[in-house]
């Protein structure tokens, strides 16, 4: 059993040029948002933070960060199932959903919640996935970003980043990948995941590009206020 984690609340009453500006970023599979995100973290100069919060919250909750994973909005480790039967499968072969593993929904994303605020207390960051955009929602001096693009680049993505074999494997695993970030995303928060109201810039990696999206969340997060 996961041992609890007392999050603490932030002061609504905590002007914004006191805090450290961040930037979360919720990416569809295949929209290229990860590599965004590393990328405007490096020009920025800010903390990029993807699995340090894995990692982090494993250790708060004395788990060990692979078993952890597992239950982690069945994004990671299950994804990671999917590409490997698929991978290698005729697009004539059924899916065969891996066995139910262990999630433990709102408890590991209020632990996760507690580590991301934790992580922008400290520094500058840009935090990916995890629900960041609803655990820092009342955040002052953060900016919230969504990462989409039209079905035919994140399929040609995936297969250019060597993740699946097959245009039918690609395109399963974006409709598994959108329906449980869709159903993580509701069961945490009632929020519809893909509502652009969740987010302060939408951008579609299939039309600006990667560099371009890079470039317009930079240009915004220059105009957050900056903790000295």
């Amino acid at each position: 059993m996961p041992k609890p984690v007392q999050a603490a609340p932030e002061s609504p009453r905590t002007p914004p040029s006191a805090l450290h500006p961040a930037i979360t970023v919720s990416r569809s599979l295949g929209s290229g948002g990860t590599p965004i995100a590393y990328h405007v973290a490096q020009g920025l100069g800010w903390r990029y933070c993807d699995r340090t919060i894995l990692r982090r919250t494993a250790a708060a909750l004395g788990l060990d960060p692979a078993e952890l994973e597992a239950g982690e909005g069945r994004a990671a480790s299950f994804l990671e199932d999917l590409w490997r039967v698929l991978a290698f499968a005729s697009p004539e072969s059924p899916y065969v959903p891996s066995p139910e593993r262990p999630c433990y929904g709102r408890a590991l994303f209020e632990a996760e919640s507690a580590i991301m605020r934790e992580l922008v207390e400290r520094s500058a960051a840009v935090l990916v996935g995890r629900g960041g955009f609803v655990a820092l929602a009342r955040r002052p001096a953060t900016l919230h970003v969504h990462i989409q693009a039209s079905l035919e680049f994140r399929i040609d993505r995936l297969l250019e980043t060597r993740r699946v074999a097959t245009a039918a494997a690609a395109r399963k695993a974006i409709q598994v990948s959108d329906r449980d970030r869709s159903r993580f995303i509701r069961e945490i928060s009632g929020r519809d995941w893909l509502d652009p109201r969740n987010f302060d810039l939408v951008l579609d990696s299939s039309v600006a590009g990667l560099a371009g999206c890079e470039a317009r969340i930079r240009a915004l997060a220059a105009t957050l206020p900056y903790r000295t």
